[in-house]
């Protein structure tokens, strides 16, 4: 849809443009106006300064020889058809001699600057037509003497020059308006385009991008921003949808034991041991399911809190006191855990929620490893001078289709149905990760025999 013109003069687009106009009409006017004196002007500042140095040798002239030398004088310098015009007139305004027949101007009791334009006949006859500028007086006991220089090829260019002027100063205000309309356009089409896809996106279309065009502008910046921003917000919303079958399909399983086991309990011969078995199990059932809630509590504060104070952690430090720490327990499995963890590695973090991160993916390897396999957590700096720390197993690992998706919120495979758990630890760790400015990467793992494993790389910036 084009904005209409009412609506495009009261955007802030169209305001800056016509600033910037006003800037640049108001930089060519000065502009302008400073050539103009200094080329029409200076051409009649001269012409005067000229007149002027005439005019006073006259009024010597007539100083010292009074009217007849005056006319002497002025009758000699008008036959020499010089640049000059002169105009000797009696008290009266009668002209005595000169280039006119009448004085073009009446003079004032004190000598005074006059500039006309004036029509005489040539050496053949032929009426010229120019502008003149000079000065006009009366001297002492009346006479009138005029004294004026022909500004000739002067005048003319000067004509040319003002004409120029006003055309540059009249095209330029014209450009200024049109090339800040264009710029207005062009500005709130492309806004207009963002305000659309706002609008279709909180109409429910999540599936709807801001135009980017290609072009590293603002605009294209303010683009990808949004659609980053709706991508994130899409993610969400999918994973929002999904989660309330994921949960419901967790809980059926657990919450319908618990209803059994109660209600066996209930119907069969009172027994103290068998109650204390069925309330055991019961609340072994119930743990599973707070458990289930308070990792999804800690999820959301994860991807949602902003209040996390990252500062320095040892990764080295915490990756082998965590390997010493679930030794016995993948002992006790008949797994073996191994460590290879350089010195030295540090990342800027929050230091519980990266132990819980690490910890997540031991366990989660630990719990899907059969017994006499083996496991491994490695960390090193990268060339790119990032840390990655990596946990790996030769258990039955995830097929490369399914890795993406196993990051999700609840997502469990089928083999994995079985096995304790609510689906949230992966989830969690790229949760971290993403707090951290680092990311979760799963790729094969350990090789036993046909079996590749898993292997999962978490990659965070290193602290400065």
């Amino acid at each position: 849809m084009r904005p209409r013109l009412d609506a495009l003069l009261r955007t802030t687009t169209f305001r800056l443009a016509l600033v910037q106009a006003g800037v640049v009409l108001a930089f060519v006017v000065a502009m302008l106006v400073y050539v103009y004196f200094a080329t029409v002007g200076q051409l009649i500042r001269d012409s005067n300064v000229l007149a002027d140095q005439e005019y006073a040798t006259l009024e010597r002239a007539y100083a010292e020889g009074g009217m007849r030398r005056l006319n002497q004088e002025v009758v000699e310098r008008a036959a020499r058809q010089g640049p000059f015009l002169y105009v000797l007139a009696e008290s009266n305004g009668v002209v005595v001699t000169g280039d006119f027949q009448q004085l073009p101007a009446a003079p004032r009791e004190t000598p005074e600057r006059v500039d006309f334009s004036f029509e005489r006949v040539d050496e053949n006859g032929e009426p010229v037509r120019g502008r003149a500028s000079g000065r006009v007086g009366r001297l002492i006991n009346g006479p009138i003497l005029l004294v004026a220089r022909d500004l000739g090829d002067s005048a003319i260019i000067a004509g040319r020059i003002t004409q120029v002027l006003w055309t540059v100063a009249i095209v330029g205000l014209i450009v200024s308006i049109v090339s800040g309309l264009l710029a207005a356009t062009q500005a709130a089409r492309r806004a207009e385009a963002l305000s659309n896809t706002a609008r279709e996106v909180m109409a429910g279309d999540m599936t709807r991008r801001a135009p980017v065009r290609g072009v590293g502008d603002e605009f294209d910046e303010l683009a990808e921003a949004m659609n980053a921003m709706l991508d994130r917000l899409e993610r969400l919303m999918n994973t929002t949808r999904t989660a309330g079958d994921a949960i419901a399909h967790d809980l059926r399983s657990p919450l319908t034991r618990f209803k059994q086991k109660i209600e066996n309990a209930l119907d069969a011969p009172p027994d103290t041991d068998a109650d204390r078995e069925a309330l055991r199990k019961a609340v072994d059932e119930a743990d599973r399911l707070l458990n289930m809630f308070s990792a999804v509590l800690k999820l959301a504060r994860v991807e949602t809190a902003s209040n996390w104070r990252l500062q320095r952690v040892d990764a080295s430090e915490i990756l082998r006191e965590l390997a010493e720490f679930y030794e016995p327990a993948a002992e006790e499995q008949g797994l073996t855990l191994r460590a290879q963890v350089q010195d030295g590695l540090v990342v800027r973090g929050e230091h519980g929620l990266f132990t819980q991160a690490v910890s997540n993916l031991i366990e989660n390897a630990l719990k899907y490893t059969p017994s006499g396999g083996n496991v491994e957590v490695r960390a090193l700096r990268r060339p790119d001078g990032r840390i990655e720390i990596d946990v790996l197993d030769d258990g039955p690992g995830v097929p490369p289709a399914e890795r993406d998706r196993v990051l999700e919120r609840f997502v469990r495979l089928e083999t994995a149905r079985s096995t304790p758990g609510v689906g949230l630890g992966l989830s969690l760790v790229a949760a971290v990760a993403r707090l951290h400015q680092g990311g979760l990467h799963l790729r094969d793992g350990l090789s036993n025999g046909d079996k590749t494993g898993l292997g999962a790389a978490l990659v965070l910036p290193a602290a400065a």
